[in-house]
């Protein structure tokens, strides 16, 4: 009961959440619909700081005229039309096609003003002449060309006071826009200059902030390779950022080569179909996978629609772009449909984030007030509906991608905690059986040595007490003798190898100059009594490594022991150190007999050894290697036969301690 009265207020919260996200969303929407909208701003007193030159346009349809036209009386009867009224020339002749040429004219009565007047226009599809009380003062392409000489580009022209007459002429031929399909916006230079100001800047946060989080988030998937979600929530932040910078590309004039508006429309589809893979993909079992599929497929082809298009349907038919309108809007009105009732079955299944439920509301219902307001709204100074819920869309999807990284980076702690945990007691485990088998491998050695010598001793108390032994007995003797002196050298290694491991002396800090030159002085009785000339050669700097100082001594000394063994009188023996990087290398140098290369890459093993005589054997080489190995030191061995045996030995430095 207790469970389900906690599930109700949960389910009650996530719907306050997602009613209070959709509610503050209308009131944002109104708001800029009602205070940054060109359609609802005043245009009957010119003096208001912004002026949109929406209504009481006259509009010529299939004719270029100029000033001189009008002047002369030889220009049809216009018909009045409001800026935005229509998206192209279709609607205004029989063929119904986008591509065709127009006039626009207006006059206005401007007062006097000590801030001189400008007038803001708009991208005009695809080129125009536009005409200031009869003088040409902007072209943008040619009109009259043919084709249609391209050029699309907003612009800024000064006004004078008094009365100003306005002609435009505008031709297109190659997009499904056409003409001037946005207002103009006239006031004082001061007031379009700080409205200009404000929408840059508002671009540029919407632009650049989404582009960052674009690369982090790609930066990490491609490193690390990691969830899928990372790259969905990457690509929808570069694609919502590609296609917001447009008015930096319509204030600069970048066209690039006739596709700036196919990249704004391909980058919002594209942005749609990744936004619905990494909704799916987080809000999983919320409706039917095959839904999910298609839609994501469905955004996924109108990525490509704009392309198909823009360069195989329109040139063919010209018709079809009332079609393709359709299209459009169709589709944005499903994917609406389709995030606002995702939302509305999350918070009823409770299997997502109520805060990206919310955001998918936001931005079907940015999707759907962006189509409902179509023909009634463009923004004055800031953005359009979808931009607004696009970018909050990327906001709650950086708080939700953050959320999740934080879930795993905890997953992962307390899977490493939970592993380092399990690593500490198999350890501690393995490590009491390892001393429990030292101990009775030392006891046993122990109890078996006096065994083995009474064994031997027997043996030659046998052969030497005259006793008659016919060959049959002498030979189970040698048998038993052999196999008697082959237990004694088996534990002889054991004692020797238990006696190595008993080294449990403290790691310290040494000096590896002063070190080597204890090794030389402690040693030098060895190579003065063969007769071998010994060398010791330091740098001048000093380093510090970290070790147990009885137990490399005792592995230097078995290199050098080994190499007077086998260096005959008036051979040499040096010692050379090197510090480099962050690492010490120490080589010890002989003349004498050197190593064979069929033993050479086994001297190091345990008991290999080239040694024919009986004992043991195989042991010191060994017991130098494992010696370094346990403090991240490495030996190596080259050799000529009869030549040079060289022996390099690499030890980490403490660093904290290097000088």
């Amino acid at each position: 009961m207790h469970l389900k009265t906690e599930k109700s207020k949960k389910k009650l919260l996530s719907v306050f959440i997602l009613s209070a996200a959709l509610l503050s969303a209308a009131l944002l929407f109104t708001l800029c619909y009602s205070l940054d909208n060109k359609y609802t701003s005043s245009n009957s007193n010119p003096s208001k700081d912004l002026v949109p030159l929406t209504g009481q346009w006259e509009f010529y349809s299939g004719r270029l005229y100029t000033p001189k036209d009008f002047s002369a009386g030889s220009a049809e009867s216009p018909e009045i039309i409001t800026i935005g009224q229509f998206g192209n020339f279709s609607s205004h002749q029989p063929s119904q096609s986008p591509f065709g040429a127009a006039t626009y004219r207006k006059v206005l009565n401007l007062p006097s003003s000590k801030d001189d007047w400008m007038l803001e226009v708009p991208e005009i599809f695809s080129s125009c002449r536009i005409y200031v009380n009869q003088t040409l003062v902007r072209q943008m392409g040619s009109p009259d060309a043919v084709p249609v000489s391209r050029h699309i580009q907003n612009t800024l022209i000064p006004l004078p006071s008094g009365t100003v007459e306005l002609v435009i002429q505008a031709a297109n031929d190659t997009h499904y826009y056409s003409g001037l399909t946005y207002p103009p916006v006239l006031g004082t230079s001061s007031a379009v200059t700080n409205a200009l100001t404000q929408k840059m800047i508002f671009y540029a946060l919407l632009c650049f902030f989404p582009l960052g989080a674009a690369v982090t988030s790609l930066g990490v998937w491609v490193r690390k390779h990691s969830d899928p979600v990372f790259a969905a929530y990457g690509l929808v932040c570069l694609f919502f950022s590609i296609h917001v910078s447009y008015p930096f590309f319509h204030w600069l004039g970048w066209d690039l080569w006739g596709t700036s508006y196919l990249i704004e429309d391909v980058s919002y589809f594209a942005m749609l179909a990744c936004m619905v893979l990494l909704t799916s993909r987080l809000c999983r079992g919320i409706l039917p996978v095959r839904l999910h599929i298609s839609v994501y497929v469905f955004t996924v082809l109108m990525s490509v629609s704009p392309v198909i298009f823009t360069y195989l349907l329109f040139p063919a038919f010209h018709n079809i772009v009332s079609i393709y309108g359709t299209i459009i809007y169709t589709s944005k009105l499903l994917i609406s449909f389709y995030l606002i009732l995702l939302s509305f079955l999350g918070i009823l299944n409770d299997r997502a984030s109520v805060w990206l439920l919310a955001g998918n509301a936001v931005f079907g219902f940015g999707l759907f007030t962006d189509l409902w307001t179509g023909g009634d709204y463009e923004p004055l100074r800031f953005g359009w509906q979808d931009e607004y819920s696009g970018f909050l869309m990327v906001l709650l999807f950086m708080i939700l991608i953050i959320r999740y990284n934080q879930n795993l980076i905890l997953k992962n702690q307390r899977l490493t905690t939970h592993l380092q945990a399990e690593v500490d007691k198999k350890t501690a485990r393995l490590s009491k059986m390892l001393e429990e088998r030292k101990e009775f491998l030392s006891i046993a050695a122990h109890d078996l040595k006096a065994p083995a010598s009474a064994i031997k001793t027997y043996i030659d108390f046998i052969r030497e007490g005259g006793i008659n032994i016919d060959e049959e007995l002498r030979q189970y003797l040698e048998i038993i003798d052999k196999k008697s002196s082959q237990i004694q050298s088996d534990i002889s290694s054991l004692q020797i190898f238990n006696a190595e491991d008993k080294i449990h002396e403290p790691p310290c800090l040494i000096d590896c100059n002063d070190f080597l030159t204890y090794v030389y002085m402690e040693t030098k009785p060895y190579t003065d009594a063969n007769g071998i000339y010994y060398n010791l050669n330091l740098p001048e700097n000093h380093c510090f490594i970290w070790h147990q100082k009885a137990r490399l001594f005792r592995a230097f000394e078995n290199i050098i022991l080994n190499a007077t063994e086998h260096t005959p009188p008036e051979g040499s023996l040096t010692i050379d150190a090197e510090y480099t990087g962050q690492q010490a290398v120490i080589t010890f140098t002989d003349t004498g007999e050197g190593i064979s290369s069929g033993d050479l890459p086994h001297i190091f093993d345990y008991k290999f050894s080239t040694k024919n005589s009986p004992g043991t054997r195989g042991l010191g080489l060994y017991f130098v290697r494992i010696s370094l190995e346990e403090y991240g030191g490495t030996i190596k061995a080259a050799s000529k036969k009869n030549r040079y045996t060289v022996f390099t030995v690499t030890l980490p430095l403490a660093e904290e301690k290097m000088e």
